[in-house]
């Protein structure tokens, strides 16, 4: 694998000064000292999170922060609604349903946008303690409105849970600000570093809420988390652990991100992803979605309608060492999806993408 450049989904590729704590010496993970540098972490988290609340960094990945927010919250039995339009939102459906049999789902086609109608009709019943659904729904790249579906959970008094596994650093989401209760991501996306981190930002309003019946589980179990962040908060703030070279590294990406400011940063993604679709486009690509609906950390892209995906994929990985990604589920090679998060939004590097595409198209036509 050494050698190739990744234009995929995840992981992305890090700068070399995130890389390099990676290879540091290894140091505790307690004392005055780290537990210093790590709340210093979690306040600069709150700034990408946009939010006053706590954060957990869990080693792990995006799933077992997403694991980590269903367990405990509908854990004991609670009911939860999933507006579902992809691979992702079904892997929620499947976790909540590990947890707890009082699950339904509101299901549409796979990148479909969610009905707000809908949703808030469903809400209106009172059924519910939790919705839960995707940001950026990564297998097909649509981007859903959880700002409108915050202010819908709000007038219904239903908490509000997001993946932004995929979203968080690179399109726009501001937790407090729109109702978020529980946010989960990863360390090896929009946060531009080495995967390890599962993250998990819990708002201010939501303990009652999580606090009011006995979640099952002990590692993922935020209700521990807490207990030992409070406990234990002068030495070891968390019950594990924890792994301290990928906090270095998260840090290093973090400070990035805080140093070129979130908006502009959410907006460089906007305007290389209008790039690299008007230029696919230019080549005779089909998007799979309006640029109204599309994320801006990846864009998904129909198939040619003479090239089978894979041919396409295996031709640009061996002519020009760049990985981009097929999909998951029903759109296994029927699409194929080119990563831009980090370090590789760039018009520069789309150009270079949209060339090694050209090439090889051309060879296998």
């Amino acid at each position: 694998m050494k050698g190739y450049r990744l234009m995929i989904p995840g992981p992305v590729e890090v700068a070399p000064e995130v890389l390099a704590p990676m290879n540091e010496a290894m140091e505790p993970h307690y004392g005055p000292d780290w537990t210093a540098y790590y709340n210093e972490t979690l306040s600069l988290l709150r700034k990408v999170f946009r939010t006053e609340g706590d954060i957990f960094l869990i080693p792990g990945t995006g799933s077992a922060a997403i694991e980590a927010c269903l367990a405990t919250a509908v854990g004991g039995g609670g009911r939860v609604l999933i507006p579902n339009n992809g691979f992702f939102g079904d892997r929620l459906e499947a976790i909540a349903r590990s947890y707890t049999a009082e699950v339904e789902v509101l299901k549409y086609a796979i990148g479909a946008p969610l009905d707000l109608v809908q949703i808030e009709k469903a809400l209106a019943t009172g059924r519910y303690d939790l919705l839960a659904v995707t940001h950026c729904e990564t297998s097909i790249g649509i981007l859903n409105p959880i700002r409108d579906i915050g202010a819908v959970c709000r007038r219904h008094g239903v908490r509000f849970m997001v993946d932004a596994v995929s979203s968080l650093g690179v399109d726009r989401l501001e937790m407090d600000a729109w109702g978020i209760d529980l946010c989960a991501t990863a360390s090896q996306k929009g946060l531009e570093s080495p995967p390890g981190l599962g993250i998990v930002a819990v708002g201010p309003e939501a303990w009652a809420f999580l606090k009011r019946q006995e979640s099952p589980g002990w590692y993922l179990n935020l209700t521990l988390w807490q207990h030992y962040a409070d406990d234990w908060a002068d030495w070891h703030p968390f019950p594990i652990t924890m792994a301290v070279n990928n906090v270095k590294a998260l840090r290093a990406g973090i400070e990035r991100i805080l140093t070129e400011g979130m908006s502009a940063r959410e907006e460089r993604h906007r305007q290389v992803c209008m790039h690299l679709r008007r230029k696919l486009e230019g080549m005779g690509f089909a998007m799979c979605l309006t640029d109204e609906h599309t994320a801006h950390g990846l864009t998904a892209v129909q198939a040619h309608p003479e090239v089978p995906v894979a041919d396409l994929l295996q031709a640009v990985k061996e002519n020009d060492k760049i990985l981009m990604a097929g999909s998951l589920g029903a759109l296994k090679g029927k699409i194929f999806r080119i990563g831009h998060m980090g370090p590789s939004a760039t018009v520069a590097t789309m150009d270079e993408a949209v060339e090694a595409l050209s090439r090889s198209l051309k060879n296998l036509l």
